[in-house]
């Protein structure tokens, strides 16, 4: 006897094998000899087996499944994550280059001017836009007054200058003026001011054209040198208006081509050795 007690486990097992077939006969027929007193007899052993299955599977899908799972979701979410900031950096990327290019375009199309390029780095909160920060400064060259533009025409002129960083006036300040020259008939005005169509800048004035100057909509108007700040002959804008009725003080209106709100980058005129055509 004490040498089948020894044996426990496995009698435990064998008993616990042969319940199980058993259970597993009467649920696969629905009956077993003996069907009411077996049935009977069954019924606390079905369900404690069925309470044990139930705990053990929750107990080793709560332990193992759920953590792997978790892992991997968690490192898919980083794959996923990376993946898009690396197309987001790649698509920046290409348009920071597209507009470098068209600048250095710009610059190689006028070697007659000497431009140090910068990035904005911050801007007025108001509606107009009429100041915005460059990052150069007096390290790299630049003064106050210097011309600051891009390949889309006059971004205004620098007001202040610090070792790294410069304040540029643009031409959406209202007491920003230019003189200028309208390409086709070289007739010079000023420019200046804002012309506003729905509460949004549409363009600047063009005065003082001599009086019988003949400009018409679509002319290119260019900077006339005078003055000493912008050098001669580059692009302002087109005239979209003429003030043929005479109303006002205006004879025309130009176009403003630069988005001051989504402007990043420009350059910053620090020589020119004569000037453009």
């Amino acid at each position: 006897m004490r040498k089948l007690w020894k044996n426990r486990p496995m009698w435990i097992a064998l008993i616990a094998i042969v319940l199980l077939i058993v259970l597993a006969a009467y649920s696969a027929n629905g009956a077993v000899a003996g069907d009411g007193l077996f049935r009977s007899a069954l019924t606390p052993v079905s369900a404690f087996l069925h309470g044990v299955q139930e705990d053990v599977g929750a107990f080793f899908t709560r332990v193992f499944t759920p953590s792997v799972l978790e892992e991997e979701n968690a490192r898919l979410r980083a794959t996923v994550l990376e993946q898009t900031q690396k197309l987001a950096l790649l698509d920046e990327t290409e348009k920071e280059n597209a507009r470098l290019s068209e600048l250095l375009h710009f610059a190689d199309a006028n070697p007659n001017l000497h431009f140090v390029t910068a990035s904005v780095i911050g801007r007025d909160s108001n509606p107009y836009i009429d100041t915005i920060i460059l990052n150069a400064g007096s390290r790299s060259g630049v003064t106050e007054k210097m011309a600051v533009i891009t390949a889309d025409g006059v971004v205004g002129r620098v007001s202040e200058v610090g070792p790294n960083w410069c304040r540029v006036k643009t031409m959406c300040d209202e007491k920003m003026r230019i003189s200028v020259t309208v390409q086709r008939t070289r007739d010079e005005g000023m420019l200046g001011g804002l012309y506003e169509e729905d509460g949004a800048i549409a363009g600047t004035y063009l005065y003082y054209l001599p009086g019988k100057a003949d400009v018409r909509v679509g002319d290119t108007i260019r900077t006339s040198g005078i003055g000493g700040f912008f050098p001669k002959g580059l692009y302002v804008g087109t005239v979209i208006a003429v003030n043929d009725e005479g109303r006002g003080t205006h004879d025309a209106i130009v176009s403003m081509d630069i988005d001051f709100l989504h402007l990043e980058e420009a350059l910053i005129v620090v020589g020119v050795d004569e000037a453009i055509g």
